[in-house]
Order: structure tokens, then C-alpha cells, then sequence
């Protein structure tokens, strides 16, 4: 997708709507209202796009700070033997009712 965005007055919506909708398969639309910037029309395919795109970028957000956390506890040395944690993790699982 281009970076660039066109720019159409709001009157377009009505008397040019099919230009405007093959517009935004190039790029998004910007709608004017009064001379000033007021709503952004874009393909269904580049919003579904965007939204996969930040769904993408939180997963991998929330993995970087799990990691963060991760290497902030081994250099505050808040870390412990594996046999002890296995150890723990089994028996709190001992602990639950299925």
C-alpha cells in the first residue's frame, strides 16, 4: 500500500462514491468537511490488513515484555533450581480438581 493519501471533499461521497471506493484500493481517502480533515476511508482489505497487522504487533508486545520480565528476574536473582520449580509446578497442579 502507498503511503499517500488522497484528499476528497465530502460532497464526493454522494455524486463520485464508486471513484472514491477505487481510490481507496490505492490508498486511504481523506474526507474533507469545510476545508478541514474529518474521516479516513480505506478498503475493507487494507482495515482487515491493519487490524491482522496490530493484532500481530500486541501478541508480539506482550512476548517482549514477558522476555523484559524474564531478564529482569534472572538479574535480580529471582530465579530457581529447575528440579524445585518442576517440583512446585507439579505439585500445584496435585492441588487442582479436574
Amino acid at each position: 500500500m502507498n503511503a499517500a493519501i488522497s484528499i476528497r471533499p465530502s460532497r464526493d461521497l454522494r455524486s463520485n462514491y464508486s471513484q472514491i471506493s477505487a481510490l481507496t484500493r490505492q490508498n486511504p481517502v481523506a474526507i474533507t468537511v469545510n476545508g478541514k480533515e474529518d474521516t479516513v476511508v480505506m478498503s475493507h482489505e487494507t482495515f482487515v490488513n491493519q487490524q491482522n497487522y496490530i493484532a500481530e504487533m500486541e501478541a508480539k508486545l506482550s512476548v517482549y515484555a514477558h522476555l523484559a520480565q524474564a531478564a529482569d528476574d534472572v538479574k535480580l536473582g529471582r530465579v530457581q533450581e529447575l528440579d524445585a520449580a518442576c517440583d512446585d509446578i507439579l505439585n500445584e497442579l496435585d492441588g487442582l480438581e479436574l
